[in-house]
């Protein structure tokens, strides 16, 4: 040891070691150039990561896929958790376990360990995209419906902090869902599945109402209405004749064409070969299965002897040209029937269509026409003259049989002006009995006689004297026969006993 203590002051101490530009204008921390080994601290290996690092250099390792030796050292390390703060960055392609340095491995099942236990942090994108390669291969969850949900989670928490892993949570989540066999409504939040979705109401137009039609319009036409002045001015309108006018011609191509209108604007299902798990480290455990799993009716799998295949609606998986310039043709005609201000063009569409659309614009407003002219208007400024001319309507009617109008028109004027019988009960005493007697399936009539007013306006005086009671009509007179209102009448009943 002293030997190499003298060793090292001898060449640190080398005044033409000093002049030299090696050393020249270059500012030191108080501590040797040149240490000696038995001064270097080397950084530990723990067991679980020996281990690891010997099934690289296993029998098997030399003629096994990459992948499975990510595999196999993956559930090696499946529960391991380290203490190693490694703060450094660096970037790997298709990064895996034996790519990486004993700091970078010590520092990745660190942050593994705080990303399980709900910290979600940033770190390096080798470390996330190794976790995410564990879970797609069900490393470090007991089943695979557990491991969905924790790789679901983890997309969705980590694209706040980096967005660049979007590009493949979609794929990789729809793959683990058929790949494992989960349940297909896992993934009807997905903007793909959604599409299908959409896809599927226009194939099911004669099925659907006419809201799921609009939405599904909504979402898959190039043209978006939404922000359409027409349509902003009179949604209601544009609404139905847009959905009415897709269901027409749909049924017209369905009668007279043998290739539908959905399939048009949006081609047939085609089958292509599938890699699943595309661009991700995976280890097929089960590479010479057979199987089929259906996403949706027109979103399929299948399996044969490992190779997988997908069925569905390829081309432009985004919004639609040809339906859009459907609904801006539309969107054109209506303007030009309501002689809308601000006028616009629309093209490719065929001849057949637009008239279609004329049709179904023209039907609309026909049908508006006739709604308004069934419409009644009440002029409420009127009312008391009407109610004036029924007063001398009524006082002409009231004549007894030999014709002494006077008397009768003098009793009539007495009967209405009476008071009211107590301050409790507001009616007089003829429209009290007239009431008991519809209570109580009296002889109405015989009352109406008796005091010589005819039985509706009798109904009418005890509605409204009865009004600031109930805050509506007591009695019905709707069929020319007075009928209490059923609601009212066992409180009517607590306030009018049978005479």
């Amino acid at each position: 040891m002293s030997d190499i203590k003298l060793i090292l002051d001898h060449v640190l101490s080398d005044e033409k070691l000093l002049n030299s530009s090696a050393f020249r204008e270059r500012v030191y921390k108080d501590e040797p150039i040149i240490r000696p080994a038995s001064q270097l601290k080397a950084l530990s290996t723990p067991k679980k990561i020996k281990e690891m690092k010997e099934i690289m250099y296993s029998p098997e390792a030399y003629w096994k896929t990459s992948a499975w030796l990510f595999y196999t050292q993956g559930k090696c390390a499946e529960e391991y958790e380290d203490s190693y703060e490694y703060n450094e960055d660096f970037t790997k392609y298709y990064p895996c376990y034996r790519d990486l340095s004993l700091e970078q491995l010590r520092g990745y099942f660190t942050w593994r360990k705080k990303v399980r236990n709900g910290n979600i942090v940033k770190a390096p994108l080798p470390f996330v995209y190794i976790y995410i390669y564990e879970l797609i291969n069900c490393i470090g969850s007991e089943t695979p419906l557990e491991c969905f949900y924790r790789l679901k989670n983890f997309f969705d928490s980590y694209a706040y902090i980096d967005d660049s892993i979007k590009k493949y949570s979609e794929n990789w989540l729809i793959d683990f869902i058929v790949y494992y066999g989960l349940d297909p409504e896992l993934a009807n939040d997905m903007p793909d599945v959604m599409h299908d979705s959409a896809l599927l109401s226009l194939m099911h137009w004669d099925k659907c109402s006419d809201d799921e039609l609009f939405e599904a319009i909504s979402k898959l036409s190039s043209y978006q209405f939404e922000k359409s002045l027409y349509y902003l001015s009179k949604p209601d309108e544009f609404k139905a004749v847009l959905v009415r006018s897709f269901i027409g011609i749909s049924a017209f191509f369905h009668e007279k064409r043998k290739q539908s209108f959905f399939s048009k604007l949006f081609g047939n299902t085609v089958e292509c070969s599938y890699n699943m798990f595309r661009s991700a480290i995976f280890y097929d455990r089960q590479s010479m299965r057979s199987c089929e799993y259906a996403l949706n009716e027109i979103h399929t799998y299948t399996c044969k002897n490992g190779k997988w295949s997908c069925q569905k609606i390829y081309g432009s998986r985004g919004r639609s040209v040809r339906l859009g310039n459907l609904v801006r043709a539309v969107d054109s005609l209506l303007r030009e029937k309501s002689d809308f201000k601000h006028k616009i063009s629309f093209e490719d569409v065929s001849k057949t269509a637009v008239k279609l659309i004329r049709n179904v614009i023209d039907e609309y407003f026909e049908e508006l026409r006739r709604k308004e002219a069934r419409k009644i208007t009440i002029d409420l400024s009127k009312l008391s003259g009407i109610r004036k001319a029924a007063d001398i309507t009524r006082e002409k009617l009231l004549v007894d049989e030999n014709g002494e109008t006077d008397d009768i028109i003098t009793q009539t004027e007495e009967n209405t002006k009476s008071e009211p019988i107590t301050e409790d009960c507001p009616l007089d005493r003829s429209e009290k009995e007239f009431l008991i007697s519809l209570l109580y399936n009296g002889d109405y009539r015989g009352v109406s006689g008796k005091c010589r007013i005819m039985p509706l306006i009798l109904a009418d005086s005890v509605n409204e004297k009865m009004f600031d009671l109930f805050s509506d009509n007591i009695i019905d007179f709707s069929e020319d026969i007075p009928n209490i209102i059923e609601d009212y009448v066992d409180d009517l009943k607590e306030m009018f006993h049978k005479e």
